[in-house]
């Protein structure tokens, strides 16, 4: 028999027909003993999160309050955008974010939140909202005109919002 055709006696399929083997039972069999164990970690150095765009539809579009939130020493620079396929919703007496029509847009405003510290203020701040990633429309004519960023988009039940089933007390 030739050498390549010939198979070595350790292999998973020479176990396979030997043993009655699965083919996941012979690959554990070939595998080393310390195989769960020696692992080979590969670390990836991610790209800092930080300064990153976030996209504001009510309070947060007014300086002032972003301000006050974020303590911030001065008026932070805001800038007019959008996000489109979102829709807005009441909850209680206020407009809530949600998932929208493919094409439908809600304007806004965009800061660049410069540190993690400022993106918890934020989220603290939406209490009932969590953040989602999303991209960001400029309409202020300065420059990069779409960027990816984040936003709060209500974590609840976007359904019974719309159906005008919401419940503070379930919140």
């Amino acid at each position: 028999m030739s050498q390549h055709l010939r198979e070595d006696a350790d292999s998973p399929n020479t176990w396979m027909q030997n043993e009655g083997l699965t083919p996941y039972e012979a690959m554990l069999r070939s595998a080393s003993p310390d195989y769960l164990t020696n692992i080979v970690e590969e670390r990836i150095e991610l790209p800092p999160e930080y300064p990153a765009y976030y996209f504001f539809y009510r309070t947060l579009t007014k300086p002032e309050a972003l301000q006050r939130i974020i303590d911030l020493p001065e008026k932070p620079k805001l800038r007019q955008a959008k996000v489109i396929g979102y829709a807005l919703a009441k909850w209680g007496d206020y407009p809530a974010l949600i998932d929208g029509e493919s094409g439908q847009e809600i304007p806004g405003s965009a800061y660049m939140v410069q540190t993690e510290e400022e993106a918890k203020k934020l989220a603290r701040y939406e209490t009932s909202d969590e953040e989602a990633h999303c991209l960001i429309y400029f309409d202020d004519n300065e420059e990069l005109m779409e960027v990816s960023g984040k936003t709060f988009v209500y974590a609840g039940d976007a359904k019974a919002l719309l159906e005008q089933r919401f419940d503070r007390k379930l919140v």
